[in-house]
């Protein structure tokens, strides 16, 4: 595997509450799961993610997603009931601190030089945070040249449905989203609730036997892909805990 390269995409306000992030992209990963994809983080520039999650600060990054959690008085760890796969003390905190250190430089990329660094490569945009967060040029700039990108976004409105899955956490928020010609991607509490003919299994999934990789697999770019809209098992570090609270939006 090449070097990995970290730059700075962007630097500005969230789209979502106008306090202050950054963007930053790794050329190479060595995730599991998705695979060997350049991979994207949307961070508070001046809050490391830990407290950000903790304080409720994340909400400039991640919107009202469900599966933040709830802010919390403790000192440490993150906030309560947080469901969301995404383990924070791993790369989002020390992607933070390198930035902080001046370990990326302080170059923030040009248009050009975006559109080169995703050339070729497949884009995972959203690594951890919500694309929506952030202007749409910067994505449509990273993956202008890309053989492929995988995205998601919990915003109220998907800002590139073309290019991003809207996430979905209920039928209904399924339903709303495919009515709009928008692919979705469901977190679902048992697989008896996928929708036949609407939705298939996601391959990656423990469920469908980790069979293939997001590199490979590419299933998940939005509407873009024709395809059918994408549903996963609740999974991560929280799974019992996001199994419940996909099973309450449901019922609600």
């Amino acid at each position: 595997m090449a070097k990995r390269e970290t730059v700075i995409l962007w630097k500005g306000p969230s789209l979502i509450n106008g306090e202050s992030i950054v963007v930053l992209a790794q050329s190479t990963s060595t995730n599991d799961k998705t695979g060997n994809m350049v991979q994207t983080y949307i961070l508070l520039e001046n809050v490391n993610p830990l407290e950000a999650s903790r304080t409720g600060q994340d909400e400039a990054i991640c919107g009202n997603c469900i599966h933040r959690g709830k802010p919390s008085n403790r000192d440490s760890g993150v906030a309560k009931d947080r469901t969301c796969y995404v383990t924070l003390a791993h790369a989002p905190l020390g992607v933070w601190k390198k930035y902080k250190a001046g370990g990326y430089g302080n170059h923030v990329c040009s248009r050009q030089e975006i559109v080169a660094f995703g050339a070729y490569r497949g884009v995972r945009v959203g690594t951890y945070g919500d694309p929506c967060a952030v202007p749409s040029h910067i994505w449509t700039s990273l993956i202008s040249r890309a053989d492929f990108q995988t995205a998601y976004t919990h915003g109220e409105v998907n800002p590139l449905p073309q290019y991003i899955m809207t996430s979905a956490d209920s039928l209904q928020d399924a339903e709303k989203a495919w009515e709009k010609g928008e692919r979705s991607f469901r977190v679902v509490s048992s697989l008896r609730d996928i929708v036949k003919g609407k939705e298939i299994l996601c391959p990656a999934s423990e469920e469908a036997g980790k069979r293939v990789q997001c590199a490979d697999c590419k299933l998940c770019g939005g509407a873009s892909v024709k395809g059918k809209s994408i549903a996963i098992p609740a999974h991560g570090t929280s799974k019992r805990k996001a199994k419940e609270l996909v099973a309450a939006q449901e019922s609600v």
